[in-house]
């Protein structure tokens, strides 16, 4: 629960699960959601929510079809993982990059993004994400028409998937190997590889590719003429997905409806199929518009937000720049009033109190001058940190005993010297008198 949650990194996480949650349903809220866990992470300088936050405005830019912007934030969250040296987040930051350009239809660079994961993954042994980009690398080829690669790599995620008995790859390689058989007109091969996947994608309730595999097989009936059969699996395709959701699926299989009726010269049930279907398409046309006007509302939002936000952390910037430098001058006027201080006549005890101090603040100048370096360079851990503190502090305290003696030596020497000159200034002016004169006489 949100409200319950006393710490900003738990706000962060709650944040960007709801974010995750809704990224396809309800990609407006995801966007809100995201940016939200993105600034509080900012502000609390929690480096790892702040990818998170990235990964959640990313996907929803994903689901709102803006792959520019969508692509601008996993790029930013790719940075922070090698800042941080995730390689394993990095390569999770790749797969989704390729299936931002897969959905653009770039095919080129998907499969450049998923070899770069696939690299990773094989580096480090990440067994997981060496079936996911496999799975996804061979997605890829077959939407692209790459069909002998495809086969390769997405049999190599089926075999895979079976040692790691990860079921939901199981089933989606095998709904993946329907397809390229389908493509490559082996449809016996291609119906068996889609009967394997249909149980195995009702028991991981995988709806959408169950809905896929479905009309995978209705198309292989219709190829091998088998009408009935078609019309069974296509129907239970369009039910699927009007009851989840799934338009563009649904749209799908009113089409090949239409056109089977139409062949067996069902004229009113093809008509009413594809009335159906030209509703549908364009109710879907419209979300998909009003998706494309909210996505750039809400980019030009975002954008207009960062601007201000950029502005401010200028200010601050500028501010803390100008404090830095006001305290670098004071120093060294601090400790010229030392010096100038040691030729007056003051106390001993107020010259050595201003020598000290001006030292205390050079070694703590110093100290505040490289805090931000360390703070970048240690990721913002408070152990790193301390611990480089401490070992700067071994280094500096026993060099601020040795200045500060000698500087109080010195600014010591330098009084009593003054002293002392004033004192043989003041006997030679008396020397120098006429009655001192008369007296020596």
């Amino acid at each position: 629960d949100l409200a319950a949650q006393k710490t900003d990194t738990g706000r962060v996480s709650i944040l960007y699960d709801l974010s995750y949650s809704y990224h396809k349903s309800k990609p407006d809220s995801a966007l809100i959601l995201a940016q939200q866990a993105y600034k509080l992470a900012k502000k609390s300088k929690f480096l790892k929510g702040e990818s998170w936050a990235l990964n959640g405005l990313a996907n929803a830019f994903h689901s709102l079809h803006n792959y520019p912007r969508a692509i601008e934030y996993f790029i930013e969250e790719l940075k922070i993982h090698e800042k941080r040296g995730k390689p394993k987040n990095m390569a999770n930051t790749y797969i989704s990059m390729a299936l931002v350009y897969s959905s653009e239809e770039e095919y080129s660079k998907a499969l450049a993004y998923a070899f770069k994961a696939e690299d990773i993954a094989k580096k480090n042994r990440f067994a997981d994400l060496i079936l996911y980009s496999k799975l996804n690398i061979g997605d890829i080829y077959e939407k692209s028409n790459q069909l002998s690669p495809a086969m390769l790599y997405t049999h190599s995620a089926y075999e895979l998937s079976l040692l790691q008995k990860n079921d939901l790859i199981t089933g989606t390689s095998l709904n993946n190997l329907g397809n390229i058989y389908f493509k490559r007109k082996d449809y016996a091969n291609a119906l068996n590889y889609y009967k394997k996947s249909v149980p195995i994608l009702e028991n991981v309730s995988d709806l959408n590719t169950l809905a896929e595999c479905n009309l995978g097989l209705a198309r292989v009936y219709k190829a091998q003429g088998k009408q009935d059969s078609a019309i069974y699996f296509a129907k239970n395709v369009y039910d699927l997905a009007i009851k989840n959701e799934f338009f563009a699926r649904a749209v799908d299989a009113g089409t090949f409806l239409s056109k089977l009726y139409k062949e067996d010269n069902k004229i009113d049930s093809a008509f009413a199929y594809q009335e159906l279907t030209v509703n549908l398409s364009d109710s879907t046309d419209s979300k998909e518009r009003a998706k494309e006007v909210q996505s750039i509302t809400i980019a030009e939002e975002f954008r207009q937000k960062e601007i201000e936000e950029a502005k401010i952390k200028e200010a601050e910037d500028r501010k803390q720049k100008l404090q830095l430098l006001a305290i670098g001058i004071f120093i060294p006027i601090l400790f010229f009033v030392s010096i100038f201080l040691s030729r007056r006549k003051v106390p001993k005890r107020v010259i050595e109190f201003s020598g000290v101090v001006s030292l205390l603040m050079l070694f703590e100048y110093l100290t505040l001058f490289i805090h931000p370096f360390v703070a970048e360079k240690s990721h913002h851990s408070p152990i790193i940190e301390i611990i480089v503190f401490v070992i700067i502090a071994s280094l500096l305290t026993p060099t601020h005993h040795r200045v500060e003696h000698w500087l109080i030596n010195k600014l010591t020497k330098f009084r009593e010297q003054h002293l002392l000159n004033r004192q043989a200034l003041v006997k030679k002016d008396v020397d120098d008198t006429p009655g001192s004169e008369i007296e020596n006489d």
